[in-house]
């Protein structure tokens, strides 16, 4: 099979790095529709403990993709949860673009006037390594994983005013029996694997179609420009809920709340499970005393008020131990490994 490229999202222009007001007494949902979610959410106490139980410098959390994305979203809310703690301010930037290696590098260099951590996923330290040829990080060694957060999965869309099959089942004896080529989108190194995997598992002749943002993959789906398209949960509730467009099936093992009426891949393809996930590492110079007790609050504030908020947006919270963490990654980088290889899916 022939190398193909896959695209890559552009950096969005500056980071967005600004210390946080005391918000408003409004809802959570508003504040963050205000733009107030974007200065800084969080006071962070545990890292590098001075004298009381303060901070001895700020935290700085580095998002490794765009503002208003899940893995924005959770940070912003777990930050929020943790900052009644108290402590010195951490500031949130946004560092988006190739996948996550700007962030993941940029965490490694970052000055040492702060405290720095990374909030990235199944991308930087599980995909990326296999996917690009070079790689300015290694997601073992120079990182320690110190609390996973959420999975998510994707939903596979279409348009229901271009494909008229309501189930995947449907959709594949469709596919098998036209015997066309067809097309699917992604928006990112998670989508394009999910649909890649369910290429091989279900051997339909396919090409995919890769998008440098959720948005303009999802007008071109509404505007009829490829068959389907595996999509982050933010990107298609919204438009899954207004009729726009229409969820075949979920690449996760289970039915999400947000969607209960929308099966899964798997009970149409038995095997298929896909989903990307989030989770917060820092340097591996931070010491392990450190990460535990970091590891700790941030799963006290998992279990909080925010597993149902997140829950709305498709997102299912996986709180666990630093040594969970570390299995969990390690086995999903041997899974996410096998599916790019043979998908011959790299980035020059």
């Amino acid at each position: 099979m022939q190398t193909q490229k896959l695209e890559t999202p552009e950096c969005c222009g500056p980071s967005t790095s600004r210390p946080m007001p005391t918000p408003m007494p409004c809802s959570r949902r508003a504040w963050l529709r205000s733009g107030c979610a974007a200065s800084l959410v969080a006071a962070l106490p545990l890292l590098g403990l001075a004298q009381g139980g303060r901070l001895d410098k700020h935290v700085r959390i580095v998002v490794a993709y765009g503002a208003g994305g899940a893995s924005d979203s959770i940070a912003r809310y777990v930050g929020e949860a943790i900052a009644q703690r108290g402590g010195k301010p951490a500031i949130v930037e946004n560092r988006p673009g190739a996948d996550g290696n700007i962030a993941a590098e940029y965490v490694l260099r970052a000055p040492g006037d702060a405290y720095n951590l990374l909030v990235s996923g199944s991308s930087t330290h599980a995909a990326n390594i296999t996917i690009y040829r070079k790689l300015g990080y290694s997601p073992q060694g120079d990182f320690t994983p110190l609390a996973t957060m959420a999975t998510t999965p994707y939903a596979m869309l279409v348009n229901p005013r271009r494909i008229a099959q309501a189930t995947a089942a449907e959709f594949l004896a469709w596919a098998r029996r036209e015997g066309t080529q067809l097309s699917f989108a992604s928006a990112n190194v998670g989508g394009r694997i999910a649909g890649e995997r369910f290429k091989q598992l279900t051997r339909i002749n396919a090409v995919s179609v890769p998008y440098k943002s959720s948005a303009q993959a999802m007008t071109d789906l509404i505007g009829g420009q490829f068959d389907y398209y595996f999509c982050d949960m933010l990107t298609a509730l919204p438009q899954v809920k207004a009729g726009t467009v229409h969820a075949l099936a979920l690449s996760s093992a289970q039915r999400i709340p947000s969607l209960p009426d929308v099966p899964t891949v798997g009970e149409t393809i038995a095997g298929y499970e896909f989903y990307s996930w989030y989770g917060l590492w820092a340097p591996a110079k931070v010491p392990a005393d450190i990460i535990k007790r970091l590891n700790t609050e941030v799963n006290k504030a998992l279990a909080g008020d925010l597993k149902d908020k997140l829950r709305e947006q498709g997102l299912l919270l996986s709180p666990g131990s630093v040594e969970d963490f570390a299995r969990f990654q390690a086995s999903d980088m041997e899974r996410a490994q096998k599916i790019v290889t043979e998908g011959n899916i790299r980035v020059e």
